[in-house]
């Protein structure tokens, strides 16, 4: 048996070209009667050493020091290849100095070492330029069909070519040493930024995302890392992240033969490289690399969505004592969710890390393109709401305002017909709606600092496809902040529950055929008034807080709009109604009208009263802008709040008197902000990716009451000849509007990935993906609507959505180049929300040729039907005559040899068809 320890043996230093001559015939001397000394009888080797060495006493004991190492001599001379041996042991756990030279490489500095060997800083003596020079354990290098395998895997690795993956100079050798010649990369790794703590959201991000890019280019070329791990990443100072050791996974990995190592201490950074052990980190493996199979690709997607975890959190997902603890946690315990150590971090993120930490890898992102898609949509996105709220959208673990999420898990089940041998699932977006609480640690006397610090608590939540219901926004704290109110559907009918803040199951009333709206607590929390329609009758009720009978406060000749404030001494109910806003003395049940706003502004106004009840705050609409404004009871012109493009509303005074909180709709989405008295800018506290509505800010001025509201689908499909249903999508967000190439094979569909109640349906992703178990999306357009196939498949056209004008464009399915086809609009249909339906119209359809579109315009007034050609040439042409205003064009149709059209028109009132 051969043993695997020599003597560690140093080799001399160069110092110019006549000692690098001796140094090298030395050593191949010494190995010449190494390998003649093994050829001798055990009896006769003293004998031939004092013959051959007889004068040279240095020699003699370099030889004798390699025969020291082995115990059983007589098992190595089983080798064939003595040579051979002897030039491995004479290489064995070299140690390099400063100064020597390997090959052309002159030694630097030692600056890293592991379980695969040394690492050094040398210069390239021949092109003048730093290298880091790997040099390979002797131990993972004796065997030459693991070294061949590595040597071709390193040779293939060496090929790629991308910014994230480091260079491969040389593959080489010089005196049985095997070294890896990169490119030297002044940086941290990984492992060294991370150092036990969160990185910044958008910074880990960022590294995702160009890891993700190397291994996309590696997983094309053929080559799994195998080995991602922090120590295995390195970063510029510019940000440029590099993945190392390409192809060196290979050789270690096929020299473990059993994945279950012994109790032995274990250090998640680093595992010691010894007989029997793991090689590289284990808190990084794939499980399928934890039960010794085999991998693929997915197994880089696993230990890159673990290093994407840790970067997130500061954690590792899977921790143990010892490495059979971490494994046992690779295989069957679930990370803690994102939320409870990044509590700051987009909710999307939640969605992505899951599911690259699949444990069955069919469950994971079946190629790392998928992932890096999805990064690369969130980046983009967050980016571009960075821009407009002028703030950063990434948070820190010590930031002093945090941002706000809610996470959901959502799901969608309808099917309708497209194919006559498949159907493809158009389905109805789920609604789902969450109360949650904001809690903020605002000083009462607000300073230059108006924020300490932001946490969400989600409270309640409800989905549409459980024939569930709320109207949270209108949901309110109790005096003392424990406990909310708020309104809720139920098995179809409508209720009002409340709940504690802390926890438990909400409790309703005993439940009636009303329709109840808008509760409210007086001033000591013992009793709920709320509007409710009983019958033909309108009004306001008082139920005690914890159940009781019902007893009607007043009667109303209108619709209650919403309930706004109890005074404090409990005599005054004050209520929205008509837009405006009214008084209701309790004891006397007069009403009396305290505003009169412009009722032909058909707008909520959300009065909030200030904590000294002498002003209100309220929105309103001037010359087209909705802004906040500020009046006095006592009388007095009202004072603007809020002066800008965005639309205010849901005031709510904070308990400071000095400031008011609100949601502003920013860039469709709407955020919960801080307007000042004092003049001073607002702030925005939340940057969520759907709407934050404002409810109501406890009594303490600690906690805001907000509800989010999202849909979310995803395309499935039903085959025919086994009834069997599959899922094409899985991804955060809405998928529909699907349309199916003509070969059957592909689809194009639109993607909504910030998505809030009648969200954007109209400015979406345009993805394409094959009908297969290759669920790969190519992006078609970054900003479209309504996709539809040319008869030949070559080309996709569809709409595009910019100040309430559409217009035609199309794109090649090859290139992906786009291009616009209508200048002056077109008409569009619609949709209906809940789902996201289109009418059941063609807003444009192609030839049969696919050489041209028909669609219906409105230009001057005057609806026709008109073509525009593929080609780019002859711009826009009229086909219809029509010069009657009254009549809507719509739905136009080729016939099928393509020589004739017919289409709908109908007049305003819908009364008349043609």
């Amino acid at each position: 048996m051969m043993s695997l320890f020599a003597s560690a043996t140093k080799i001399p230093a160069k110092t110019n070209g006549d000692t690098n001559d001796m140094a090298h015939e030395n050593w191949r001397q010494v190995k010449e009667i190494f390998a003649d000394v093994l050829r001798q009888k055990p009896e006769a080797r003293r004998q031939f050493l004092n013959e051959v060495c007889a004068d040279d006493a240095a020699t003699r004991r370099e030889v004798e020091s390699l025969l020291s190492s082995f115990d059983e001599a007589e098992s190595f001379m089983e080798n064939p290849a003595v040579g051979e041996v002897a030039e491995l042991f004479v290489a064995e756990n070299c140690q390099l100095t400063d100064g020597q030279n390997l090959g052309r490489y002159e030694i630097i500095r030692q600056i890293g070492a592991g379980g695969m060997g040394e690492v050094y800083l040398a210069q390239d003596t021949h092109l003048n330029r730093k290298v880091a020079l790997k040099v390979l354990s002797a131990e993972l290098t004796n065997n030459r069909t693991l070294l061949a395998r590595f040597e071709q895997e390193a040779r293939s690795a060496s090929a790629l070519n991308h910014p994230n993956i480091i260079t491969i100079h040389e593959i080489g050798k010089d005196r049985g040493i095997h070294f890896i010649a990169t490119e030297f990369i002044e940086g941290k790794t990984l492992r060294q930024l991370i150092g036990g703590k969160r990185l910044e959201t958008a910074k880990a991000l960022d590294v995702a995302i160009q890891i993700a890019s190397a291994l996309a280019v590696a997983h094309e070329a053929g080559i799994v890392h195998r080995d991602i791990k922090p120590e295995n990443v390195m970063l510029r100072e510019d940000g440029l992240v590099k993945v190392l050791d390409f192809g060196l996974a290979k050789l270690s990995e096929e020299k473990i033969t059993d994945p279950f190592v012994s109790n032995e201490a274990f250090t998640p950074t680093q595992v010691q490289t010894t007989p029997g052990m793991l090689l590289g980190t284990t808190a990084y493996m794939s499980p399928e690399q934890a039960r010794g199979r085999a991998v693929d690709a997915r197994t880089d997607i696993f230990s890159l969505g673990v290093v994407f975890y840790e970067m997130l959190t500061g954690i590792q997902p899977f921790a143990g004592e010892t490495t059979s603890d971490v494994i046992a946690a690779i295989l069957k315990s679930e990370p803690q969710p994102l939320s409870i150590d990044a509590p700051n971090a987009p909710v999307e993120l939640e969605h992505i890390v899951r599911k690259a930490l699949g444990k069955d890898r069919e469950e994971r992102y079946q190629v790392v393109k998928d992932l890096l898609l999805d990064l690369k949509i969130l980046q983009r996105e967050l980016n571009s709401a960075a821009e407009i709220s002028g703030a950063e959208w990434f948070s820190t673990a010590d930031e002093s305002a945090a941002k706000t999420q809610i996470v959901a898990s959502l799901k969608t089940e309808s099917f309708s017909p497209k194919r006559n041998w498949l159907w493809f699932a158009l389905p109805a977006l789920v609604l789902l709606a969450a109360l949650s609480a904001l809690y903020l640690w605002l000083s009462h006397k607000p300073g230059p600092n108006p924020l300490g610090s932001l946490a969400s608590s989600q409270i309640t939540s409800w989905k549409s496809e459980l024939g569930e219901g709320a109207d949270l926004s209108r949901a309110r704290f109790s005096p003392d902040g424990k406990l909310i109110a708020y309104v809720a559907l139920k098995n179809g009918k409508s209720s009002i529950f409340r709940k504690q803040i802390g926890g438990g199951e909400p409790f309703p009333p005993k439940q009636d055929d009303w329709v109840d709206r808008s509760p409210m607590f007086s001033p000591d929390g013992g009793q709920i008034a709320y509007c409710s329609e009983r019958g033909t009758q309108s009004g306001i009720w008082e139920t005690p807080a914890f159940g009781g009978s019902p007893v009607l406060l007043a009667s109303l000749n209108a619709r209650c709009q919403s309930l706004i404030h109890w005074s404090k001494d409990g005599t005054i109910i004050y209520f929205e109604m008509n837009y405006n806003l009214y008084a209701l003395d309790v004891a006397s049940k007069q009403i009396t009208q305290l505003t009169n706003l412009d009722t032909s502004q058909v707008i909520r106004r959300n009065f909030s009263f200030s904590p000294d009840e002498k002003q209100i705050v309220y929105a309103d609409r001037k010359n087209g802008q909705k802004d906040l404004w500020i009046a006095d009871l006592r009388g007095g012109n009202p004072v603007r709040l809020t002066n800008d493009v965005a639309e205010d509303s849901r005031p709510v005074w904070h308990a400071d008197g000095q400031r008011i909180i609100y949601s502003s709709n920013r860039n469709g989405v709407k955020q919960i902000c801080l307007a000042f008295l004092d003049g001073r800018p607002p702030v925005t506290l939340t940057n969520s990716e759907v709407d934050s509505v404002v409810a109501d800010v406890s009594s303490d001025g600690a906690k805001i009451l907000y509800e989010t509201t999202r849909d979310d689908s995803d395309l499935w499909g039903v085959r025919f000849e086994d009834v069997k249903e599959f899922q094409l999508t899985s991804d955060f967000g809405a998928e529909f509007w699907q349309d199916v190439a003509p070969n059957g094979e592909t689809i194009a569909y639109q993607a909504v990935r910030r998505s809030s109640v009648g969200g954007k349906p109209l400015e979406c992703l345009i993805l394409s993906q094959k009908i297969t178990n290759d669920n790969r999306q190519l992006q078609m357009s970054a900003d479209g609507f309504n996709p539809r196939w040319s008869p030949d498949g070559s080309q996709l056209a569809f709409l595009h959505s910019e100040a309430g004008n559409y217009s035609l464009w199309i794109t090649s399915a090859a290139s992906g180049d786009a291009r616009k086809l209508t200048d002056g609009g077109i008409l569009f249909g619609g949709y209906l929300l809940l789902p996201f339906n289109r009418m059941q119209t063609q807003d444009y359809q192609w030839s049969p040729d696919s050489r041209s579109l028909i669609y219906c315009a409105n230009r001057g007034g005057v609806s026709n039907v008109y073509k525009a050609g593929t080609d780019g040439a002859g711009g826009e042409a009229q086909l219809t005559s029509n010069k009657d205003k009254s009549l809507l064009f719509f739905n136009p149709l080729f016939s099928p040899d393509g020589g004739r059209i017919a289409w709908l028109a109908m007049l305003p009132d819908n009364q008349k068809k043609h």
